[in-house]
């Protein structure tokens, strides 16, 4: 009978200890993941600001076709944002005459940090939105008032290091691009198409002499954003020389991910390339020897070129992703450029 109780005694102070051991090992596991994720958690110096981003979205995100008022009205919006941000403010205007709508005038605008520095950093996209006769109210929320935004708000939030620790800088200057014209008004074609990217690398490509370093080589290189906002984006390399930009963005998306610093689970940047050939305004440029990273998905949004592109197609945690990944990527190539970067060897 009293090894039968010591047999008892044995087994439930085995379960005990096991059970202790087990709430152990889980507080060590705990306590490892925690160790963990803050090695990999990046602080972010630069806040979201989501109020600023909405605000700058909702005034572009209008029909906005060449010659129209509320082209004109979110081209002065885009101006005055760069202007309240410290940018030196030039455009670029000229008239052409275009398929359906006649003779119209052009404004390519240009925002700049460090105007006398010996290389650029160019971020762009277009301002413009597609004319269609049979959607009248076209607003082109990815195509492309998400990019604009994106642009001015990487602006705004990165706005106190661009004006004091970056400003006056004779390496680097950072250039904002919003190309006019790139929609098509009848059917893309080379003629028509990318009417205020080509004009500009024109105006950039003209030499005032021999001894002269051209403007558009200046442009370390050209980052270009379009058709922005939708879930499920994918982001891969297109040119082999800025390889290792993509490569960077997805590096900075994977250790935000691992510390949980970004909504959901879905990766949008891939470091490897493909072979799609797309047509967009970086191409005048990229004739003139300027290297290309262009962050545009693939495959298309679904309602790419369609009436429902519009705030209803846009996932906004995406967005919020895109936003903090892209700040960190500008920052840091900022920060850490310490002499010309030879893209154009690469």
């Amino acid at each position: 009978m009293h090894i039968i109780e010591r047999k008892v005694s044995s087994i439930s102070s085995y379960k005990k200890m096991s059970f202790y051991i087990l709430i152990f090992l889980i507080i060590c596991c705990c306590c490892f993941r925690y160790i963990e994720l803050q090695k990999h958690r990046q602080p972010l110096l630069w806040s979201d600001d989501d109020r600023h981003f909405n605000e700058t979205l909702t005034a572009i995100m209008r029909p906005r076709v060449v010659g129209s008022v509320g082209h004109k009205e979110v081209r002065h919006f885009i101006a005055n944002e760069l202007k309240e941000l410290g940018f030196h403010v030039e455009t670029d205007e000229f008239s052409q005459i275009v398929p359906v709508l006649g003779n119209l005038t052009f404004v390519n605008l240009l925002g700049i940090i460090n105007p006398e520095a010996s290389d650029f950093l160019a971020l762009a996209c277009h301002y413009d939105s597609k004319y269609f006769p049979d959607i009248p109210n076209f607003i082109g929320a990815t195509d492309s008032a998400v990019p604009c935004a994106t642009l001015l708000n990487t602006a705004k939030t990165l706005n106190s290091y661009l004006l004091t620790d970056f400003k006056n800088r004779q390496d680097l200057g950072l250039m904002l691009i919003f190309f006019d014209g790139e929609e098509a008004f009848l059917s893309w074609s080379k003629a028509d198409s990318i009417y205020g990217s080509k004009h500009l690398a024109r105006k950039l490509s003209i030499s005032p002499d021999d001894f002269t370093k051209r403007h558009i080589d200046r442009i370390e290189v050209l980052i270009l954003l379009d058709l922005l906002g939708t879930a499920s984006q994918k982001f891969y390399s297109f040119y082999q020389n800025t390889d290792t930009l993509l490569e960077e963005l997805s590096n900075i998306e994977r250790n935000l991910m691992k510390s949980r610093q970004l909504e959901g689970h879905n990766y949008m940047f891939f470091s490897r390339r493909i072979q799609n050939m797309i047509e967009d305004d970086h191409l005048p440029f990229l004739d003139e020897d300027v290297p290309i990273l262009h962050l545009i998905p693939v495959p298309f949004p679904k309602y790419w070129h369609t009436a429902k592109d519009d705030a209803d197609s846009l996932h906004w945690p995406t967005i919020r992703n895109f936003n903090k990944i892209f700040r960190i990527f500008i920052y840091e190539y900022m920060k850490n450029h310490k002499e010309n970067v030879n893209f154009r060897l690469m």
